[in-house]
């Protein structure tokens, strides 16, 4: 029997692609020409979706023009910049395709490994996940990437790759269960992991950003870093109290040790020790109430009930847009 996300020519019938646009404009007409060569074989149609996540003015016209001349495109304006994942959970909610396929828009997730993505969905596969072979430029970022998956995956208790992104294909199952989950905090990446499809990786070697820059400050990376963990699970909260706990008892037994040598009559001298204990109990209680807060704050911010994003406008799927 053939299977309802192909054709008898092992052609899906409709591919969509998202694409989160924050700069790197420039690139926009070659990437969408090398994607038509890419899906040429693979699919009946396609379309592809691009999401100007509250950039510059100049966004939304390459956005725009390119919606004007190439009908497989549609686009989307957010009212302001969201971030990335919120660009996504946007795209997203726009497909109409068997498959779904989520990538970047600097060509650094290069199209010609998309039929590489479909190979595995097409055998069977849930969701198939780009896997850098290569990883990116910068020793210490990739210390860092390294060091804060290794934490996520301590505190979600399963292995998160850190050579895979957003680069990936899902199937319409997937991309319904993505859409149902709500929330303001959708980190596309890490919900895959949480849905429980079958994951597989495909390894493809990124290419060098041809246009633009990052931008992903240091303090928007730890600030999607806790969200992620955040998002995953609460263990920081037993974290904190484990760390309390174990300081509390050290502090006693120090509280002992020093009754103990009073006794003795050789009372503690000095303040050193003291400022010590009473630096590190205050560590540990700012730190736990700051984990407590960062919680509280995700429980405000949901139940205020805004949405995740607002769409300004979009281009139709058959009329050219104004």
């Amino acid at each position: 029997m053939t299977s309802p996300l192909e054709s008898n020519s092992n052609r899906f019938p409709l591919i969509s692609v998202v694409i989160p646009v924050f700069g790197s404009t420039t690139t926009l007409g070659e990437l969408i020409s090398r994607l038509e060569v890419a899906l040429s074989d693979e699919c009946e149609a396609f379309e592809i979706i691009l999401v100007d996540d509250g950039g510059p003015d100049e966004n939304w016209v390459a956005v725009a023009s390119l919606a004007r001349t190439i009908h497989q495109v549609i686009g989307i304006r957010l009212s302001r910049n969201f971030g990335q994942q919120e660009a996504i959970a946007a795209g997203i909610a726009e497909t109409a395709g068997d498959i779904v396929i989520v990538m970047d828009c600097d060509l650094q997730d290069p199209p010609e490994s998309i039929p590489r993505l479909l190979e595995v969905v097409r055998a069977g596969g849930d969701i198939a996940i780009g896997t850098r072979a290569v990883e990116p430029a910068g020793i210490l970022r990739n210390m860092a990437n390294h060091a804060y998956y290794w934490f996520l995956s301590k505190a979600s208790g399963y292995q998160i790759d850190p050579q895979q992104g957003t680069f990936s294909a899902i199937r319409r199952p997937v991309v319904e269960a993505y859409l149902s989950l709500g929330g303001l905090d959708r980190p596309y990446r890490l919900v895959l992991d949480w849905l429980g499809f079958r994951v597989e990786r495909v390894d493809f070697e990124r290419h060098n950003r041809q246009d633009g820059r990052s931008t992903y400050t240091t303090w928007r990376l730890i600030k999607l870093a806790m969200s992620g963990v955040v998002f995953q699970s609460t263990r920081l909260l037993y974290i904190s109290i484990v760390a309390g706990s174990t300081t509390s008892v050290a502090a006693f037994l120090l509280g002992v040790y020093f009754v103990v040598n009073a006794l003795r009559g050789t009372p503690p001298t000095g303040w050193a020790s003291t400022i010590v204990v009473t630096l590190l109990l205050g560590g540990i209680i700012l730190l736990a109430i700051g984990v407590m807060g960062v919680y509280i704050g995700k429980i405000f911010h949901q139940t205020r009930g805004r949405p995740m994003y607002i769409v300004r406008t979009r281009t139709s799927r058959t009329q050219p847009c104004d």
